[in-house]
């Protein structure tokens, strides 16, 4: 199924482009009705979340899907997570990676043996007509991973698996497909939280927030049922977190412990 709908998928691969988000925007912005996939083979103007620049040469996936009014626009802050969920499912069912190597840092931090290995930002616009853009940008090391990452990166080779970036993107376009089928335009985020929850990094493990304006430490106590972490401090207050980057901490030492 194409994300609720029977007709076949639409993908438009191209070659060089700024930015494969820019592109499906400006689909929409020409009046593209969505669904609409968008890969191109190298990006010069890549970006992830927050503006920061993202490593684009040939070698890995570089996606993006333009969907219009995809959901209330109550329930579209769910939609890092449920196309998160979507991806680790591609993932897992890709040659050589196995389910339990694959897992999802909150919101949407895609993590292959504890390396991050994909990214995903979700840019939205309401057009003059009234109908809101969304445009979800889904980032995958195949091949190529920068050097200079302040935090640990992984590819496809480097964990063993064989997939071509075309197979990745099949991969990626059925799993996020699946995942925006479960979740009926944001009626049934419970079946997503749940699937989430199975693949989540780091719950119940000691980590670190940071916020716009703060840093908070404390345990990945939940997910509550709208998607925000629920953060449990030292003090024993248990904080709903919408938004912040997410570093988890290292387990003690059980030997260091006795």
């Amino acid at each position: 199924m194409r994300v609720g709908s029977p007709l076949p998928r639409r993908w438009l691969a191209l070659g060089e482009v700024g930015s494969t988000n820019s592109v499906a925007m400006d689909a929409a912005r020409a009046g593209d009705p969505g669904p609409l996939w968008i890969t191109a083979e190298r990006q010069s103007a890549g970006r992830g979340r927050r503006g920061r620049p993202w490593s684009s040469d040939t070698g890995n996936l570089y996606a993006s899907l333009l969907l219009i009014d995809p959901a209330a626009v109550a329930s579209l802050g769910q939609l890092p997570l449920v196309i998160a969920v979507g991806m680790r499912r591609a993932l897992c069912s890709l040659p050589g990676i196995d389910a339990d190597r694959v897992r999802i840092k909150w919101p949407n931090d895609l993590l292959l043996d504890g390396a991050k290995c994909a990214g995903i930002l979700v840019e939205s616009e309401r057009s003059p007509d009234g109908r809101q853009a969304v445009v979800v940008g889904c980032g995958l090391n195949v091949e190529l991973c920068p050097d200079d990452a302040p935090y640990a990166v992984t590819t496809l080779r480097r964990a063993g698996s064989p997939a071509s970036v075309r197979e990745t993107f099949l991969a990626l376009a059925d799993g996020v497909e699946w995942a925006l089928d479960l979740w009926r335009r944001g009626r049934h985020f419970s079946d997503i939280r749940t699937e989430w929850m199975a693949g989540a990094a780091g719950l119940g493990q000691t980590c670190r927030v940071n916020l716009s304006d703060r840093t908070l430490e404390g345990r990945f106590a939940d997910l509550d049922e709208s998607g925000r972490l629920v953060l449990e401090t030292q003090d024993a207050r248990r904080l709903e977190i919408s938004a912040g980057d997410v570093f988890l901490l290292p387990r003690p030492d059980a030997s260091a412990a006795q």
